[in-house]
């Protein structure tokens, strides 16, 4: 039945020359053309799967505003410049980034307007809770009323004497202490070691000060984040000489990675071009076989054209590993190519077909494997890689033959190199032996290998990024190891009720030191309620009249009047109806810990992404449905067990379409098992020799690990084919040749700084490399004993 369709399919083509060949070169430049209108995705979140806990995160963080903020630390150089030049510049830049890309910059706060804020008459019957009372009513001595009054006394002689006695008089006691105490939790939660001067954000150092900005671009929109980028290194362009920048943030590392893949790309399809050339001038001298090299650049074109006319846009991730699909799908256009040469007739050439056929088969199954996951990257590289090698396998039988002229043909390489192999006298059980053994090592040694599932190692950001980001941590501090506990409420008072249980739960469970909440300095209206219920009934029990007296004592000694503190006791009960300054800088300050969004609101707690402390709080999150934790800890936990279950499935499922399609083509089992021979060696080396080299597993390199068995298949497939049929369509050499074009196209992938490319090409290499010396020495020696097997008995 193929013999049938090829024969005449082929004859239909080759009547039709002419427009065949017109066709395919319309669409092939349209294809050329259209590429340049082609947009793609940078972002990683496509080769993630779909798991509900790890989208849950991922999408609170795109939403949240903790991933639309930049942070910009300034620094003055120059020694005869200090701070009002390093704080003019900060204005400058602060001025110049307005809206429609910044909407909001924060410099610094206000200190007196903090001051002023923070005072016992507006929030601290709200704030103080039974423990601060408590430690309150410990003051309420005649020893520390007198010290305090003398602090007081001797502050009325300094500068700034007339703002510090206004507020002495609204706090006696210095209760706002315990304020600034709670509110020490903000810089806690923020994670950086600040100052503040003149209304601006100041290092210990004193030489630098932070911005922090926030923007209206989603940190994973790659085309704004660059516009975003270029605005701010512009802006930053224009700052003195002697002012230097370092900026933090997402949108920082989206362009780097997206810049990062592309020069990967280029770099690794000038690199295969040359390697491919070469190989081009040093085995065939030929113009003519430039086709076969030309047919995987041409299918690459098409399916990237078509790809993207299905999915709409392809991951840049995709598109790195066109270099290795080129390698592997020049396989078909060798095989024919080389037969050609070598004079084959009608009948072998129809069998020539059957191998292509059926190594394509196998390759395109090896890739339709991954429409079985649940991760949307894996179906953009099924879809694009399926069609890169039908495509080539179309045109390699269809199109190559009608462009090539045999008339004074010349291969440099001796035509019966494949023969002379065929013929080298391996000791077959030596061999089989050999290879037995190693493999059993390679398959103890699997049982050792590392499976890394943090996905910030598949960051390919420019060390320029990383080492602003490690420049500003060592100025700032900061912590980037910070797990967040989510609250949501439908109203921000269902939030922040719920909020307060959670809080009190927490620290219990982890301690108060590791807990960061809003709820540590700014409760619920029912807990603020009850708060200044306790205040009240705390001073009307005697303390109000006892505060009095010791006051009224030790004026004498610091020459205070009568009605010196009367700001203070006026204004002990005048809190009702006192609420939070919506423009105060508690309000700006608690933006760091809320979110509000169409579905209403979440609260956000901040501590430490341990997994001690992740397991304790998973309990506390356990009593109040809808309460979850974001954990960079716990989102590489998801994806390693989520990627675990798929390749325990995945993994089976491509080995068991090579076990069918080995047998379709076979029809016996022994032949079978010697054509897969490859795949089990590729793969059981490719885990054995990363575990010998501490080298572990990814998401990244476990896919090229099931793409490649559907290439090194074909290797087995062919060298068994041909010892059963004794052809001569030059079945070693093809193999060699397409060994070397694959190793080409998927080692290129080694000289990628991306790591995501580079896992993919260190597996691949791997397992191509251990396939093809497994299909050109065992499978001949094991063939050569299962015949010796078979004619003994006769």
């Amino acid at each position: 039945m193929f013999d049938a369709f090829f024969a005449r399919a082929f004859d239909v083509v080759r009547t039709h020359k002419r427009w065949v060949l017109l066709i395919v070169g319309a669409i092939t430049l349209l294809s050329m053309v259209g590429l340049a209108f082609i947009r793609y995705e940078g972002n990683i979140d496509l080769m993630l799967p779909p798991d509900k806990d790890i989208t849950r995160s991922l999408q609170f963080l795109r939403d949240s505003n903790l991933s639309d903020k930049i942070v910009i630390s300034l620094a003055v150089t120059a020694p005869d410049k200090g701070k009002k030049e390093l704080f003019l510049a900060v204005d400058q830049l602060s001025a110049a980034l307005k809206p429609p890309l910044f909407t909001k910059v924060m410099s610094g706060i206000s200190m007196a307007g903090a001051m002023d804020e923070f005072s016992v008459l507006q929030y601290a019957p709200q704030i103080l809770g039974e423990e601060e009372l408590a430690r309150i009513d410990g003051t309420l001595t005649a020893p520390f009323v007198s010290a305090q009054l003398k602090k007081i006394y001797l502050q009325s002689f300094r500068p700034e004497s007339i703002f510090m006695s206004s507020l002495s008089r609204t706090d006696p006691l210095d209760i706002k202490m315990l304020l600034f105490g709670k509110l020490k939790a903000l810089p806690a939660s923020m994670g950086y070691d600040v100052a503040v001067e003149d209304g601006h954000f100041l290092s210990r150092d004193g030489r630098h000060s932070m911005l922090i900005v926030q923007t209206s671009v989603p940190m994973m929109d790659s085309q704004q984040s660059k516009e975003l980028v270029r605005v701010l290194e512009e802006e930053l362009g224009r700052l003195p000489d002697y002012i230097t920048t370092d900026m933090i943030g997402g949108h920082f590392h989206t362009v780097s990675n997206e810049k990062v893949i592309k020069r990967d790309i280029k770099v690794a399809s000038v690199i295969a071009s040359i390697a491919f050339l070469v190989l081009f001038l040093v085995v065939f001298r030929d113009p003519r076989a430039f086709f076969v090299f030309i047919i995987p650049l041409i299918a690459v074109a098409w399916s990237i054209i078509i790809s993207t006319f299905v999915e709409g846009k392809l991951s840049y991730l995709v598109i790195g590993f066109g270099t290795a699909i080129a390698g592997i799908s020049i396989d078909y256009g060798l095989l024919v190519y080389i037969a050609m040469k070598r004079g084959s007739d009608a009948s072998q050439m129809i069998k020539l077909a059957k191998l292509v056929s059926i190594d394509a088969i196998t390759t395109i199954f090896s890739f339709f494997v991954l429409y079985f996951s649940m991760i949307h990257g894996y179906h953009q590289l099924s879809l694009f890689s399926m069609l890169c090698v039908l495509i080539c396998l179309l045109f390699s039988l269809f199109v190559l033959p009608l462009v090539l002229s045999w008339e004074h043909f010349h291969l440099v390489a001796d035509p019966t190199i494949g023969d002379r192999l065929k013929r080298v006298n391996w000791p077959a059980k030596t061999i089989v032996g050999i290879w037995a053994g190693l493999t059993v090592i390679a398959a103890i040694l699997s049982f050792t290998v590392q499976f890394d599932s943090d996905v910030k190692k598949l960051d390919g950001s420019e060390p320029s990024v990383l080492l602003a980001e490690q420049h500003f941590h060592a100025i700032w501090g900061g912590k980037t190891n910070q797990a967040i506990f989510v609250v949501p409420g439908a109203t921000s008072e269902d939030a922040m009720e719920l909020n307060d249980q959670v809080y009190a739960e927490a620290i219990k469970t982890v301690g108060p030191e590791n807990f960061t909440s809003l709820a540590l300095f700014w409760s619920s209206a029912r807990t603020r309620a009850s708060n200044v219920e306790r205040w009240d009934r705390f001073w009307r029990s005697g303390r109000e009249a006892k505060l009095r007296r010791l006051i009224t004592q030790a004026s004498d000694r610091y020459q205070f009047s009568d009605r010196a503190f009367t700001p203070f006791f006026n204004g002990l009960y005048a809190h009702e109806g006192q609420g939070k300054d919506p423009n105060g800088m508690l309000a700006k300050l608690q933006e760091r810990f809320v979110v509000q969004k169409q579905d209403g609101f979440r609260i956000l707690s901040y501590f430490p992404d341990e997994q001690s402390s992740v397991d304790a709080l998973n309990a506390v999150t356990q009593k109040h449905p809808g309460t979850f934790i974001v954990s960079g800890r716990v989102l590489s936990a998801s994806i390693s067990d989520f990627t675990s279950r798929e390749m325990r499935f995945l993994v089976p499922l491509a080995i068991l379409f090579n076990i069918v399609l080995s047998w379709l083509f076979f029809r016996n089992w022994t032949e079978t098992f010697i054509a897969l021979v490859p795949v089990l060696t590729g793969v059981v080396w490719l885990v054995g020799i990363m575990a010998l080299f501490h080298m572990p597993l990814n998401v990244v390199n476990l896919v090229a690990a099931i793409v490649t068995t559907g290439v090194i298949v074909d290797y087995g497939i062919g060298m068994t084919y041909e010892y059963r049929y004794n052809l001569r369509i030059g079945t070693v050499i093809a193999v060699t040749l397409s060994a070397v074009t694959n190793v080409i196209g998927a080692g290129v992938m080694l000289f990628a700084r991306h790591p995501a490319l580079y896992s993919t090409g260190v597996a691949m290499v791997i397992c191509m490399v251990a396939g093809y010396l497994s299909s050109v020495i065992v499978v001949p020696s094991l063939c050569s004993l299962v015949s010796s097997a078979r004619k003994e008995p006769a």
